[in-house]
């Protein structure tokens, strides 16, 4: 089958007919030895049979290494992003590929039009955040042919990458902690759960798990909080003039639960003798908050790396990269102990 003389083929045309991705279509026409031999004849075969001929202004870009790769990130608020961020970049830049930073603030419909905008200025792979996107970015993505890669997830959805790590179990984790410390009243702050998947599936675990081990889940007092201080501030205040009052709380985030500190110690509320605390993240707060804090951390540098490595990689290397399960590591030190009797 040909296309007519008189349509303008473009790139994404002969990547939809060859069944790969434009950045592929872009490899073989670049002459990039990273695509497999069976790829590259059903590219070529495919832009013969269209009649594709190459742009002149866009083989000149290629030509100048300003190839692109785009990222859409929560927030630049808190570090853990940019600490993932910084390593995609890194890997990047060594193989001459630049990297264009959005934020959505947590919102998919922003996220689709950024995810558009990147689109029109031709990145070849966009690398997100979870596994909640809208509906209409998932199509864009698909019918552009642009490759993505999820982060901080090890589940894929479509024929996207994932890189991460299991919230599911890292909550279970939390959970499984502090009920072997002898803890028997709980509570957890979680982030803002709308539109968030992590924040939910972080929840979901940690309630699961305390549910395996004999403790009712409607006895765990569950709040949602902003990734903030002051919202932190607000729900150790409701948690801990709870009766009964808990005496550990599950934090979504290292801020978060340097928010519940900081309230406790105005409230002469003794961390961990009163009150055992976990963070998540192990952000560099952790260790700068007295007592130190107690915390899961997240391989975010190494999701970065990898992310980067995905889109790097040929057709074939890509099967063995596409989901990759990394581990979260319990970090213990001063704000969690065995309760008071």
């Amino acid at each position: 089958m040909t296309y007519p003389t008189t349509k303008k083929v473009k790139l994404v045309d002969v990547a939809n007919l060859a069944e790969c991705s434009t950045a592929t279509v872009s490899r073989v026409l670049n002459d990039n030895p990273r695509v497999s031999k069976k790829g590259r004849e059903r590219v070529l075969e495919a832009a013969a049979s269209l009649g594709y001929v190459p742009n002149g202004a866009a083989r000149a870009l290629r030509s100048a290494n300003t190839k692109l790769v785009g990222v859409i990130i929560p927030t630049i608020d808190h570090a853990i992003y940019a600490i993932m961020v910084a390593g995609l970049q890194e890997r990047l830049a060594k193989s001459g590929v630049s990297l264009i930073i959005n934020t959505s603030a947590y919102d998919c419909e922003l996220e689709y039009k950024q995810a558009r905008i990147l689109v029109e200025h031709g990145v070849e792979t966009i690398v997100l955040v979870g596994t909640e996107h809208h509906s209409r970015t998932m199509e864009l993505l698909k019918a552009k042919a642009v490759d993505y890669v999820l982060t901080y997830t090890c589940s894929t959805i479509g024929s996207g990458a994932a890189i991460g790590f299991d919230n599911t179990k890292a909550g279970a984790v939390a959970a499984r902690y502090l009920h072997s410390l002898g803890h028997k009243r709980f509570g957890m702050i979680t982030g803002i759960t709308n539109g968030n998947d992590r924040a939910r599936e972080r929840r979901d675990g940690f309630l699961n798990k305390l549910e395996e081990l004999g403790v009712t889940t409607n006895s765990v007092h569950t709040i949602e909080s902003p990734y903030e201080v002051n919202g932190a501030i607000q729900a150790a205040r409701i948690l801990l003039n709870s009766d009964p009052r808990p005496t550990a709380i599950f934090c979504g985030s290292d801020i978060i639960a340097a928010g519940v500190i900081k309230f406790c110690n105005t409230k002469g509320i003794q961390v961990p003798h009163d009150l055992s605390v976990v963070g998540f993240d192990n952000l560099e707060i952790a260790s700068l908050v007295s007592p130190q804090l107690t915390t899961l951390e997240v391989p975010a540098r190494q999701m970065g790396t990898l992310a980067a490595e995905y889109t790097l990689s040929d057709d074939i290397q890509r099967q063995f990269l596409r989901e990759q399960e990394l581990d979260v590591k319990l970090v213990v030190r001063e704000s969690s102990s065995t309760p008071r009797l």
